[in-house]
């Protein structure tokens, strides 16, 4: 692929986290180098990425409330731990290939 190029993302797998002001972590299938993370809760979302079981914190890197991220990760990334500010909502987290939407 040409430099500045972009490619569609497509997907491998999605996990949804049920996310409250309590962390959640969840297993993240799939191998792709890319993650796209929606947070469909009305509340500010803290991501954190590694292996295992993971404790987000709200130093973690925020996720607005209805935004999407899309992430370049390394294959040793397998598992997601989300907190939110306030309530609760649903984090999604899909793996899979490309650079754009």
């Amino acid at each position: 692929m040409a430099s500045g190029s972009v490619s569609p993302f497509n997907p491998e797998a999605t996990v949804s986290i049920a996310a409250t002001t309590t962390s959640a972590t969840a297993a993240i299938p799939g191998t792709g180098p890319t993650l796209l993370v929606y947070n469909a809760s009305a509340a500010i979302g803290f991501l954190r990425l590694g292996t295992g079981t993971l404790t987000a914190l709200a130093t973690d890197l925020p996720v607005p409330s209805g935004a999407q991220m899309l992430l370049s990760v390394s294959p040793t990334v397998t598992a997601a731990a989300v907190i939110l500010s306030s309530g609760s909502g649903t984090i999604y987290v899909s793996r899979g290939t490309g650079s754009a939407l």
